[in-house]
């Protein structure tokens, strides 16, 4: 689907037209089907300023009306196979349920996360990208990664979704930052830096937008206040805190390897598969899929390029002894 084919074939025409063609997006992905290739050819038609200076405007204009986003997921429609049915369409069906679970999901969340299709500041798969805002404060943010800077409130950052690494100069305006539920702030007169990671929460209140939140503090300190009504935590240089529910409080870092992507790299110390998996679907082109629990759990350690994910992917699946079935050249499934 292209908003506005009838208005602008050859990318001319008036601003009304381009305001009309973005209104038209909205109302696209508002709907309750957009899809990935309306997420595709979005991107391409933002890709001109005046595109996307339009789009932001009607996304803000959207939001401040007050317009409720759809969240609820049509039931999926499971055909059972016949008894007879071979090994090999039977893997290839489960390969392809698997697929169009992916892509449903994709959907879903494209949905509910409609304040990333909005955000100031975005990026792509496998793209990194440093902000520099007033004062001094300096933005990087990971690959997938969208953020929104208030300039009607200077100093608020809201994250949508991925990673951020924030440095504040001492004598810079403090700066805070909202992610789901969770707020941080850095203190008037010190120079601080630290990392915040989004992701969705755990359950159907991360398919409806709400969102967890890894807080590692690399210098200064800032103040953390998970939820509104808990109370606020100090994080010294050095520490961190995850506000995933049921996780532990203050807890000491590795800054030697937190946001190593700031780097070019991706450092996995035990850490679970499924986490691996999401980390290295935001740098490699297409989809990983787990398409086994007993998989999800497994652990992995390693050092890798951000530039070569899928020699990333080829040493982690030799080293956990995983199969792999390609359906295509981009989207991958693990067991």
């Amino acid at each position: 689907m292209i908003a506005g084919d009838h208005d602008r074939e050859d990318g001319s025409g008036d601003l009304a037209a381009v305001e009309r063609e973005a209104r038209a997006w909205i109302v696209r992905l508002t709907s309750g089907t957009a899809t990935h290739a309306d997420a595709e050819a979005l991107t391409a038609w933002r890709a001109q300023p005046e595109h996307d200076a339009a789009f932001l405007a009607a996304s803000k204009l959207w939001r401040q009306a007050g317009i409720a986003l759809p969240k609820q997921v049509a039931p999926a429609l499971v055909r059972v196979a016949p008894r007879d049915i071979s090994r090999r369409r039977m893997l290839r069906g489960a390969g392809l349920g698997i697929a169009s679970a992916s892509i449903a999901a994709s959907g879903a969340a494209l949905v509910s996360n409609w304040p990333e299709l909005g955000a100031d500041y975005r990026t792509g798969t496998g793209e990194v990208r440093t902000v520099d805002l007033p004062g001094g404060v300096r933005i990087e943010l990971d690959a997938e990664t969208a953020l929104d800077a208030r300039t009607a409130e200077a100093g608020t950052l809201v994250l949508h979704a991925g990673a951020v690494a924030v440095t504040v100069p001492a004598d810079a305006r403090p700066i805070s930052l909202t992610v789901g539920a969770t707020h941080v702030a850095t203190r008037p007169g010190m120079a601080t830096e630290f990392v915040v990671r989004c992701r969705p929460a755990e359950g159907l209140t991360g398919w409806t937008g709400g969102r967890d939140a890894e807080l590692s503090c690399l210098s200064g300190s800032v103040e953390v206040v998970a939820e509104p009504g808990a109370p606020p935590a100090v994080l010294a240089a050095g520490q961190g805190v995850d506000t995933t529910r049921g996780a532990g409080g203050v807890h000491a870092i590795d800054t030697a390897t937190t946001a190593a992507w700031r780097r070019g790299l991706l450092v996995f110390r035990d850490t679970p598969l499924s986490q691996v998996v999401d980390d290295l679907n935001r740098y490699r082109p297409g989809r990983i899929v787990l398409g086994s629990s007993a998989a999800s759990v497994r652990r992995v350690t390693g050092i890798f390029h951000l530039s070569r994910p899928e020699e990333a992917l080829t040493s982690i699946r030799t080293a956990l002894a995983l199969s792999e079935f390609r359906l295509s050249d981009r989207l991958v499934i693990l067991r």
